[in-house]
Order: C-alpha cells, then sequence, then structure tokens
C-alpha cells in the first residue's frame, strides 16, 4: 500500500489490464489467423503443383465391337472346348480394325495428348495372325482371343514390342492383354495347342 495516497500500488495497471482484456484476446486470434495464413501461402508456393493426368482416348470406339463371327459350336457346346477359327474376308477385316486400333491407343497412352499413330498407321503383319476361342456356356461367355505381330508407321518396336495379344469375351469390347516377349503366357494353354502360333516360339 501508497502510505501517501492510501492506494494498493499497481491497482490502476491491473484494472486497465482487466478492461482491455476481450481486446487482447481478439487481436491475439487475429495475429494468429493472419499468421496462419501467410505460413500456409509460403509452403504452398515450395510445394510441387498438383499432377494432371490427361487422358488421350479411351478405348470406347465403336469399332472394338464388330459384329460376332459365325461360329461352328453355336447350337452344340461343350463349355471350355478351344477352337482355331476359319474367318470370312469380312470376318477378318472386322477383326482387324480393333486389333489395330488398340494397338494404335497403346503407343498414344505413353504421351498425353498424342494423337498419332492412328488405327491406319499400324499394320498386322501378313500371315502372322492367329485367332482363336474357347467355348462359353453360351455366346456371351465365349472367348475370343488374337495374336499377331504388328508394324506401326514411326514407331520403333522397342514402343510396341510383338508379339500383340487381343481378348474379347461375347459381345463386349476387344481388349489389348499384353504385348512383347512373354505376351503369349497370357493365352490359355489348351487354346495354344490348336493354334500353334510360331511367333511366339521365339
Amino acid at each position: 500500500m501508497d502510505s501517501a495516497s492510501g492506494r494498493v500500488a499497481g491497482s490502476g495497471a491491473a484494472t486497465w489490464t482487466e478492461r482491455k482484456r476481450p481486446l487482447l484476446v481478439a487481436g491475439s486470434f487475429v495475429v494468429a489467423i493472419l499468421l496462419g495464413v501467410v505460413l500456409g501461402l509460403a509452403w504452398a508456393d515450395d510445394e510441387e503443383p498438383a499432377t494432371v493426368t490427361t487422358t488421350t482416348e479411351l478405348p470406347d470406339s465403336p469399332v472394338l465391337s464388330p459384329p460376332l463371327p459365325l461360329v461352328s459350336w453355336a447350337t452344340s457346346r461343350v463349355e471350355g472346348t478351344p477352337h482355331k477359327v476359319t474367318l470370312s474376308a469380312t470376318e477378318r477385316q472386322s477383326v482387324r480394325l480393333p486389333l489395330q486400333w488398340l494397338a494404335a491407343w497403346k503407343v498414344r497412352e505413353k504421351t498425353a495428348g498424342s494423337t498419332t499413330p492412328t488405327m491406319d498407321d499400324v499394320t498386322i503383319v501378313k500371315d502372322t495372325l492367329f485367332y482363336g476361342a474357347i467355348e462359353g456356356a453360351d455366346s456371351a461367355h465365349d472367348e475370343f482371343w488374337a495374336v499377331a505381330q504388328t508394324e506401326i508407321k514411326d514407331v520403333p518396336e522397342t514402343d510396341a514390342p510383338d508379339p500383340h495379344v487381343w481378348k474379347r469375351v461375347g459381345s463386349e469390347r476387344w481388349t489389348l492383354v499384353a504385348l512383347g516377349p512373354g505376351a503369349c503366357s497370357s493365352i490359355p494353354a489348351k487354346l495354344m495347342t490348336v493354334l500353334s502360333p510360331g511367333i511366339c516360339a521365339s
């Protein structure tokens, strides 16, 4: 106590602090928020930009679902039986187109935004296309397989190694299953025995 004035020492400062406490608390929150924003912006500048994934063209072209060929087992099925399928000239062309489309798309897939090669840039090498099927319980479960060597304009073989193996189940779209050494291991063994594709030997 101050003997001259009769007041408790420091009571004025304490009273001012009590009166200003709400303002001090609010100010602290504002400072904290601003500091957080500043630090967030600083860290964001140091981070790598988000990766943008671009798909050149998904395999959804109508060419991938041509009419199914006429098959000898349509009216007498033994599920699981493998067949080497003989195609008419028209059927052979309808099979080649989706195979070419998928081979070209696989190359384009490596380079986002690329528009080449196109289906027309792909050639199925003469006498290298082997085509067969495994009977399903019904036409929706027939498995069709194709294996061939390709030549793709302006594309080195290292970017599209042979052989190429494609598959189709029933009327679903053709898909490119595998390519390059070992691709033929994707083909069911029982079908390989009837196809005997020489291109798979190497």
